[in-house]
């Protein structure tokens, strides 16, 4: 008879805890798709003050993740340790959301101190709510199989939040906003908020923590720390996690310039003409086509796991990434077909990559429990957020500078060498990031076939 913790999940608790990156992913996603360009392009900030606000505050949100996951790993409520702070954090987490994307009729100094603020607060926010929300995976089943299922179920949702926010921005800023751009930014994040929440609420009533640390587990944080250490899986993964951050905030911040300058989607015959007249925008197009093969990539995950195994599959998923992306080089706007057909690849091995990742995270803590007597879910996810987090701000600072570099300037014609800035941050420069986590990732030591 099969313990509690080893039960399959239902259906409807892995869409209730999937739902959780729904909300997660309309934060998110607008933050990393859209958030350099409202700053550069509609906010009115300089690249280079861009980039030291985002260096600065992912290196203070990684911090934050370790404090977030040791004060979830000693919450104790009736509802469990993690659970809770989806209730507790939903209504903070939409309010600094809306605030962060808000205009105020200021310049200069005041004008920079209000996005540090607020971009500053809305990060730690998402830190309380989202490190809790990882570790629940890892505390909700220890089946494998089950467990690799449940974060194919959560890659997949979260791409409905990716998908909604891409395909819906643009289109609500200009019907919201009617030509003033400020205004449709705000409005279209109070609509998003409103999601937020519910999204949250529903992602906390329907799931359930099942997996306890032991007894006798001490409950000083040097102890996590030295567990840490010792845990090679999740070092290993601890330093792709760096590495695939930096490449995929490096890419992900200028792939919105890359359409509209690159491939001149915003300049003559921007939309696909549909039956009856309706127009679709060819961005919108791109980033929406983007988000439904990451879900066919996250819904494949538990099957290339039963072919292949976790440790092959995730090292494959970075090299067809890496792959890919080189050709995005010598792509324009009359390539438009072949970007399609890149960007549905990439995107199929992204929903694979990000699936495993999150499964892979949760096994290395199986794996401290079993060899080194320790379970500390909330600290492992926490510091691996923690990792992300440094690659977000490395990422993030190395696009302000890339784009002082170049000489990108907002809504003007570029210069050559703009262009060909442009195009190399979302082809081989990632490329050769994913390539080097592909080769890292063969050192890991878990992940074999079936387990």
């Amino acid at each position: 008879m099969k313990s509690p913790e080893s039960k399959p999940i239902s259906l409807s608790e892995k869409l209730a805890y999937g739902a959780g990156d729904t909300a997660s992913n309309f934060v998110w996603g607008t933050l990393m798709t859209f958030l350099t360009y409202f700053y550069t392009d509609i906010y009115g900030l300089p690249a280079t003050a861009v980039a030291s606000l985002f260096f600065f505050t992912r290196i203070l949100d990684g911090v934050s993740d370790l404090a977030a996951g040791a004060v979830a790993d000693r919450t104790q409520t009736r509802w469990g340790k993690f659970r809770p702070y989806l209730l507790w954090m939903c209504v903070p987490m939409a309010v600094t959301f809306v605030l962060t994307f808000t205009t105020p009729p200021w310049e200069g100094t005041a004008k920079i101190a209000y996005a540090w603020i607020t971009y500053n607060v809305v990060m730690l926010v998402y830190t309380a709510i989202n490190i809790p929300y990882s570790a629940l995976s890892g505390v909700m089943t220890n089946d494998p199989i089950d467990r690799t299922k449940l974060n194919s179920y959560r890659m997949t949702l979260a791409q409905v939040g990716g998908l909604t926010v891409n395909a819906l921005t643009l289109p609500l800023i200009a019907t919201l906003g009617a030509g003033n751009d400020r205004k449709g930014y705000f409005l279209t994040a109070c609509l998003f908020g409103v999601a937020i929440v519910g999204l949250f609420l529903l992602s906390f009533a329907g799931t359930r923590e099942r997996i306890t640390p032991p007894p006798s587990q001490s409950g000083a944080l040097r102890d996590d720390l030295r567990m840490l250490v010792k845990n090679l899986p999740w070092i290993i993964l601890f330093v792709v996690g760096i590495i695939n951050m930096i490449f995929l905030i490096v890419r992900g911040s200028v792939t919105v310039h890359y359409y509209k300058y690159v491939l001149d989607l915003a300049g003559a015959n921007p939309d696909f003409l549909l039956p009856g007249g309706m127009k679709l925008h060819k961005i919108s197009t791109l980033l929406v086509l983007g988000n439904l093969f990451f879900i066919a990539g996250a819904a494949i995950t538990p099957f290339t796991v039963r072919l292949f195994g976790k440790k092959a599959s995730f090292a494959g998923s970075f090299f067809i990434s890496a792959l890919v992306a080189v050709p995005l080089y010598w792509c324009g706007s009359e390539q438009f077909s072949i970007v399609l057909l890149l960007i549905t690849l990439g995107s199929i091995a992204g929903g694979v990559n990000a699936t495993l990742f999150w499964t892979m995270i949760a096994d290395t803590a199986d794996y401290a429990e079993e060899r080194l007597g320790r379970r500390s879910t909330g600290i492992i996810f926490s510091a691996t957020t923690c990792a992300q987090k440094l690659g977000m701000g490395l990422g993030g600072a190395i696009v302000g500078v890339a784009l002082s570099v170049i000489g990108y300037s907002a809504n003007t014609q570029q210069s050559a060498a703009s262009l060909v800035g442009l195009a190399s941050l979302v082809s081989w420069i990632p490329a050769l990031g994913f390539l080097v986590c592909g080769l890292v990732i063969l050192k890991y030591p878990l992940g074999q076939k079936n387990s």
